[in-house]
């Protein structure tokens, strides 16, 4: 007999657990259902917020992410079931009070964790794939800036130039030249991404695969060092060139030559289609990184002063 009263007493203390805790609900029902009404208040603030953010951002060329739109669509399910529970509650009677009580903290639970899920990194869109690019604002091309122009329009066009250095002094419209370019092979077939990237003076290699990356509307981990984002990006960039086409990356206002291989840049081939552009004021970059020259001459007198 004493050997059977150990097995008893567990069997006891498992029956009566979750007897106790639907006790429980029934006896605290009321803080229940208002930590639930809480919560639904604090998810949809929550929800309008980023709807807002989101509106804020959402410019012509720009969609959500990925991320963003799945976060919308759980907030959803979770607010329908939040309004079926709520309808039960306004309905319930003390009967049911304790089955009711453990409902209404589950679906508690569930709208303070799609609650805490809110919370993105960075900007909520990312540039429509859809979309080849934005058209960039500039000014009319006067003079020589239109041979210019031109010449470079003809070396993306064609096949046997890979790599094009547009080279001149400061101020002499090599940014609005490339702009003009960028915009002109919007319609174009041939290109299905434009990439513009601005490099400076101090070059910062892991703020420029961001900015490419993020033109391509994916992401690299950035706690990674950049050799290692540097291989994701080229690994990224071969996939998209060999499954999408041809892409074209215009590198503006570059101080000092670097690799390519630095940042993750494939290397232009007559085979992958990919073409990079950059614009320096040093004959010395266009040498060192192996690009075809195109020289922007100074303006007349009559250019300049129009």
């Amino acid at each position: 007999m004493a050997e059977l009263v150990g097995p008893i007493l567990e069997a006891i203390k498992l029956i009566s657990r979750p007897a106790r805790q639907y006790l429980k609900y029934q006896r605290k029902f009321t803080e229940y259902v208002a930590d639930f009404k809480q919560a639904l208040d604090d998810l949809l603030a929550k929800k309008a917020e980023i709807q807002r953010q989101l509106d804020d951002e959402c410019d012509y060329g720009k969609i959500p992410k990925q991320e963003v739109e799945r976060w919308f669509k759980k907030v959803e399910e979770k607010l329908a079931h939040a309004q079926h529970v709520e309808d039960k509650v306004s309905k319930g009677k003390c009967l049911f009070r304790s089955s009711l009580g453990k409902l209404v903290d589950e679906t508690t639970q569930a709208l303070k964790e799609v609650h805490a899920e809110g919370h993105f990194s960075g900007r909520l869109v990312v540039d429509d794939p859809s979309i080849v690019a934005v058209k960039l604002s500039t000014q009319n091309l006067v003079g020589h800036q239109v041979s210019v122009r031109d010449e470079i329009y003809r070396y993306l066009m064609g096949d046997e130039v890979g790599m094009i250095g547009v080279c001149g002094m400061g101020g002499i419209g090599k940014t609005t030249i490339m702009k003009d370019v960028y915009n002109r092979l919007i319609p174009e077939a041939k290109f299905k991404k434009l990439i513009w990237i601005t490099v400076s003076r101090n070059i910062d290699i892991r703020s420029i695969q961001r900015n490419i990356v993020s033109q391509l509307q994916s992401e690299l981990p950035d706690h990674e060092n950049t050799i290692v984002r540097a291989g994701k990006l080229s690994k990224m960039l071969r996939e998209m060139l060999r499954k999408q086409g041809r892409y074209a990356l215009i590198l503006d206002d570059v101080w000092s030559s670097f690799p390519l291989e630095d940042i993750g840049i494939v290397e232009p081939t007559k085979n992958n289609g990919f073409k990079v552009v950059l614009t320096t004021r040093s004959e010395e970059v266009i040498r060192s990184m192996g690009c075809k020259k195109v020289q922007v001459p100074c303006l007349s007198m009559h250019e300049a002063m129009n």
